[in-house]
């Protein structure tokens, strides 16, 4: 069985020393075991959720939503059903915020269409007499 100390697995996982204690610290890691003398000896498994976890991130979701999937997954109670569902809610929500981006795109574009004008709204002729850009 292949076994890494901290700043192994770390360099393995391509990830800080620090995110390895953080994912232990709020239960994405479970501890792992330690030597006579203390060190701590991790599983090729904690590499494997390591990269889980980096992959999940990389999806969007958030690590309280990685953490209670892979707690679901230690007691059976998580299937792929419910894995697909998760998946298409953070599809929505990647939506909902790109309409989002899209709108406020818009809007500044229509802003720099509007200060490039001759014929200004006059809406921002105030607020560019606010800001004391009148020219």
């Amino acid at each position: 069985m292949v076994t890494y100390l901290r700043g192994e697995l770390a360099k393995e996982a391509k990830v800080n020393i620090e995110t390895l204690r953080y994912y232990e610290k709020h239960g994405l890691l479970p501890q792992p075991l330690r030597t006579t003398s203390g060190y701590r000896m991790y599983t090729e498994e904690a590499l494997t959720r390591i990269a889980f976890i980096q992959n999940a991130k990389k999806c969007g979701f958030t690590l309280r939503e990685i953490k209670k999937a892979l707690v679901k997954s230690e007691n059976g109670s998580i299937g792929i059903s419910d894995f697909i569902m998760a998946i298409e809610r953070k599809m929505i929500a990647v939506d909902l915020e790109i309409a989002k981006r899209e709108t406020t795109r818009q809007l500044l574009k229509d802003l720099k269409i509007n200060l490039e004008s001759a014929e200004r709204h006059p809406g921002v002729k105030e607020t560019l007499q606010i800001l004391r850009m009148e020219k």
